[in-house]
């Protein structure tokens, strides 16, 4: 594994055999130690953590996890340095290093699953963030964007922290509009591609779910909140993906109308204002 000023990268693949999920998330997070600057993994305590892992494996088979071979992890920890690397030279790590976690994903698989290439990602903390990556198979393409996505994430969070205790940093469905859109717009020029969720509408389609979803803009996020599952996961009259998509053709709009804002002032501006100044939410609805 090469080392690296820029990230550490831990690698939560476990010797375990059975069928208990139990006894499978307590091995996944038996070696995630408490570190002063992000707790356990991004979380305050290990209950914490082990909640968010627990509904990951819900409908897993756990008899079908293997550990990841050495091989693999030395392939996956070089690919993962590289992409970092990118991003911190477009974007600065306004904190490093970065702490990146990575754990297996076994399914089940859907169609939208094999789409993102069975690699998907999560960040908890502004320095700090998950990988889940099958361990049978898995994209490399759909990995890197994956880091060059969380990446910007964990950069956006330094700036604009997330408080569920501080009403004031209470986010909205517009803030997760544009949070995403900048991590789907930094994705893309990172790896030269778009992802899946990004183009999940075209931009005609995409003016005309936000201006469906206008009324629920300044709707709160809060843990199982229907507006936010159903805009960026799917239901109610909403195609899955459509919040990223929407979020993506904001930003990407914002970026023609300002092209030589950097990364980093971009991602230290106020996303309330990024979506004011974008000509997307002023396009009238056809």
């Amino acid at each position: 594994m090469p080392k690296s000023k820029l990230a550490k990268i831990q690698f939560c693949f476990p010797k375990f055999s059975g069928k208990n999920k139990k006894a499978f998330v307590d091995a996944l997070i038996r070696d995630v130690p408490l570190d002063k600057k992000i707790g356990y993994a991004g979380y305050s305590k290990r209950m914490h953590l082990r909640n968010d892992i627990s509904w990951r494996f819900a409908n897993s088979n756990i008899r079908e996890y293997r550990p990841l071979p050495n091989s693999k992890r030395k392939r996956i920890g070089k690919l993962i340095l590289s992409i970092l690397q990118k991003c911190h030279r477009k974007l600065p790590a306004p904190v490093f290093p970065l702490f990146v976690f990575i754990f297996p994903w076994l399914g089940p698989f859907d169609k939208n699953d094999r789409l993102m290439g069975r690699v998907t990602g999560f960040t908890p903390y502004n320095n700090t963030f998950h990988i889940f990556v099958s361990p049978s198979e898995f994209s490399s393409k759909s990995l890197r964007q994956t880091i060059a996505h969380e990446f910007n994430h964990a950069a956006f969070f330094h700036y604009h922290p997330l408080n569920p205790n501080n009403q004031s940093s209470k986010q909205t469905i517009r803030d997760v509009l544009i949070w995403e859109g900048l991590a789907e717009n930094f994705t893309k020029e990172i790896t030269k591609a778009e992802s899946p969720i990004a183009t999940a509408l075209t931009e005609e389609k995409a003016v005309k779910a936000f201006h469906k979803l206008k009324p629920m803009l300044d709707t709160w996020v809060k843990e199982k909140n229907d507006a936010y599952e159903t805009i960026f996961f799917g239901g109610s009259g909403y195609k899955k993906w459509t919040g990223y998509s929407i979020g993506y053709h904001i930003v990407r709009i914002f970026r023609i109308a300002y092209p030589k804002k950097s990364w980093r002032k971009i991602i230290m501006m106020n996303p309330r204002w990024i979506f004011d100044k974008s000509p997307f939410t002023k396009i009238e609805a056809q």
